[in-house]
């Protein structure tokens, strides 16, 4: 995974490669993204170690991104996977992870719009976190959409004394790059689950 030391140097370079990467997570969820959300989940399940009960959490999908919610809901009925979905703390850059059952009609809008399980729903620490994203790398470099949230929220996660969660990315293959730009303080991916397979990632050199 490419390292720079410069930090404005790191914010150019992911900002110069967003773009491509967004045209082309566009173009693959245009041209049959259901049904290869469909392909993933079965290399989710196939390829990434899971225990029955684990607390797992998704995601809502933006416009573009894989959908998760196939895999979700096999996850919930093969593993009896308790499934959450993040929401955004108003006085923390780290999400929250609530319990969600799966029905759509009582997610309500959250921040920046995208729905989320009401604030009375059971916060619940995951086991495994399902990170979406713009780009990869085979090392478990992650570009996102810059806000931040999920550098933070993994960060947390790995360093409160409590086991670490699995961290893994979900993506179109397409999304793959040779090096993601970054820096000491970006979180890296354990696996990354795409229609192609499941990879372990690697540290550089490793």
């Amino acid at each position: 995974m490419a390292q720079i030391d410069d930090l404005d140097d790191i914010q150019a370079a992911k900002a110069a490669l967003r773009p491509k990467l967004r045209q082309r997570r566009q173009e693959a969820s245009n041209a049959n993204g259901a049904a290869i959300a469909g392909v993933a989940a079965e290399r989710f399940i196939a390829g990434i170690p899971l225990t029955p009960g684990m607390a797992i959490a998704g995601y809502w999908p933006l416009p573009s991104e894989i959908d998760p919610r196939p895999l979700l809901a096999r996850l919930r009925a093969e593993f009896a996977a308790r499934i959450l979905l993040p929401a955004v703390r108003a006085d923390s850059l780290p999400l929250g992870f609530r319990l969600w059952d799966g029905d759509e009609a009582k997610l309500l809008p959250g921040r920046y719009g995208i729905p989320a399980p009401p604030e009375s729903a059971v916060d619940v620490r995951p086991d495994l976190v399902l990170v979406p994203l713009l780009g990869f790398d085979r090392q478990g470099g992650r570009l996102g959409l810059g806000a931040g949230y999920y550098d933070a929220t993994l960060g947390a996660l790995r360093r409160d004394g409590m086991k670490p969660p699995l961290c893994v990315g979900y993506a179109f293959a397409v999304q793959q790059v040779p090096e993601v730009p970054c820096w000491a303080r970006d979180e890296r991916l354990d696996w990354v689950v795409t229609e192609r397979g499941a990879i372990k990632c690697k540290e550089e050199g490793g």
